[in-house]
């Protein structure tokens, strides 16, 4: 009879245990929604791809001698320095030589004032949109046109306060980050990549960019 009490005793602890470690369990929150994104594919073919290789070969080395984009685990924030999402657009379709070198400049995404969100090549593909940076991740283009006298801060800081615009940006940037496993301190701004710790270059070219400084990255990365 003392056995069975005990067994009882040990029973009701080892319940009691269970139902306070299930109380003290961190709940998880479900995994954010893919917000609506147009896609709108810039020409990427096999000219473009074979490019992409030879400029990956040169900036990151053999072993990253691919145009995938293979476990990205960063994001870059860009603006257009443009007025509209189609001139942006028309640049990376164009596939115009940068700094000598093709393929030409790029990014996954494009992101009007409206808060479209538009997706100019599949996700496993590198983007040309940041020195040392397209190896490992994904460019995010904001729609914000270059005003005589003003700087990068005030560009960015005009898209922080445009609602729809950044409320899109957030929600893009928090999907991606899920899928993909990033974190909140992986996503850069192209002046501040340079310290990132997944940047490299092969060749020492550094960025001198005036998109996203750390003041207005701060701010963004407090939204996610």
């Amino acid at each position: 009879m003392r056995v069975r009490t005990i067994s009882l005793v040990a029973l009701a602890v080892a319940v009691l245990i269970a139902v306070i470690a299930i109380a003290a369990a961190p709940a998880f929150a479900a995994a954010p929604p893919k917000p609506p994104i147009v896609k709108k594919y810039i020409r990427y073919g096999d000219g473009r791809k074979a490019q992409m290789i030879r400029y990956s070969r040169r900036h990151y080395g053999a072993r990253q001698a691919t145009y995938i984009l293979r476990t990205p685990k960063a994001i870059v924030l860009h603006h257009t320095a443009g007025a509209t999402w189609q001139a942006a657009w028309y640049t990376f379709n164009g596939n115009s030589a940068y700094n000598g070198e093709k393929p030409g400049v790029s990014a996954q995404f494009i992101i009007h004032k409206d808060g479209t969100i538009y997706q100019l090549m599949p996700l496993r593909y590198r983007a040309r949109h940041c020195i040392g940076m397209n190896w490992k991740s994904f460019g995010i283009e904001f729609v914000q046109e270059y005003v005589s006298g003003k700087d990068g801060h005030w560009m960015d800081r005009q898209i922080l306060r445009r609602t729809r615009q950044i409320n899109a940006g957030v929600k893009l940037v928090r999907w991606l980050q899920a899928r993909y496993g990033i974190r909140t301190r992986d996503v850069v701004g192209h002046a501040t990549a340079n310290r990132s710790r997944y940047f490299m270059d092969k060749t020492g070219q550094t960025n001198a960019a005036g998109d996203w400084y750390s003041a207005e990255v701060k701010a963004f990365r407090a939204r996610l």
